[in-house]
């Protein structure tokens, strides 16, 4: 299976499409041309921004805009902008779960487990941001 033969479902899945029997993919291809089909004239489609997402789509929803780059460096530098937005956002709201346990009242506690996945969740996506860094 090919994105060629099945680019709704490529969209939708990516290359986990290529695990599905021909039968079912072809099934879901015309089920989701149908969807597309049918939602085209309302705007925003859910595939319409999977394929967007896909264009080497930024932080802000749009590609990147340095485009005298090769695509390789604009895909990563994409990827480096979109994990500093979620690690910049991860880390306000551990900062604020933080003041809470400080300040704050018991309700609005978060657990010592939900923090500590807070700051795992933060040390990933630095260690991505480095790794995509590197490529770039």
């Amino acid at each position: 299976m090919t994105t060629s033969h099945y680019p709704h479902l490529f969209a939708t899945l990516g290359e986990a499409a290529n695990q599905l029997p021909d039968d079912i993919a072809r099934t879901l291809e015309t089920t989701l041309t149908a969807t597309q089909a049918a939602d085209a004239s309302d705007g925003i489609t859910l595939l319409g921004c999977l394929r967007h997402i896909r264009r080497v789509e930024a932080a802000d929803g749009q590609p990147w805009p340095d485009t005298t780059r090769p695509l390789g460096q604009r895909m990563a530098l994409s990827r480096i902008d979109r994990a500093n937005a979620g690690l910049t956002f991860l880390l306000e709201l551990l900062h604020a779960t933080e003041r809470v346990r400080v300040d704050g009242n018991g309700e609005q506690q978060v657990g010592d487990d939900a923090r500590e996945g807070l700051l795992l969740a933060c040390r990933g996506l630095s260690e991505y941001v480095d790794v995509q860094l590197r490529v770039a």
